[in-house]
Order: structure tokens, then sequence, then C-alpha cells
């Protein structure tokens, strides 16, 4: 990830992208982190999609620049990911 990830550019201007709230739920996954694990690979494995890393991260406030998970890390891994999507798809329409 580098400083500019967050940003799309738009009409020849730079726009911050937003990301929604993510509150916990009761079908939340959570584990704790292993030497292996990396946001991109969560979000593999458990969204069949290593692009939605955005949603692992948001929800445990990690992955400022990187997608590095400090091992022995409790991670929250929402499970009903689709309205996320959609409202982060709103938020930066």
């Amino acid at each position: 990830m580098n400083r500019y990830e967050n940003v799309k550019k738009v009409a020849n201007r730079l726009k911050t992208i937003q990301f929604p709230k993510i509150a916990p739920s009761d079908s939340d996954i959570v584990i704790v982190s292993r030497i292996t694990d990396r946001l991109d690979l969560l979000a593999q494995q458990y969204y069949n999609d290593q692009t939605l890393y955005w949603i692992i991260a948001v929800a445990n406030n990690l992955g400022k620049g990187s997608v590095e998970i400090p091992v022995g890390t409790t991670i929250r891994i929402p499970t009903n990911y689709t309205p996320i999507v959609r409202e982060y798809l709103k938020l930066n329409g």
C-alpha cells in the first residue's frame, strides 16, 4: 500500500476515499492472528476476494499502509460483507 491508496483522482483532483463504519455483529468471526496472516490473505480466505482486505482493516483499525498484522492480534472478520461493500460504493460513487 502507498500513501495515496485511499485517494482517487476525480477531474484532475484527488478525492479521499471514505470507508463505512463497521459495527460488530454476533455473526462476526474472531481469530487470533498467526505469523502467516495478512489482511489480503484473510480476505481471500473468508471472502474469496483479496481486494476486500480493507473490510477487515477497517473493522479492526488496522492496515495503515500495510497488509501485515501483528502476531497475536485478535481480529474480527465481518461475515456479512455485502452491505459493507454496498455502503462503500454509495459513499464513493
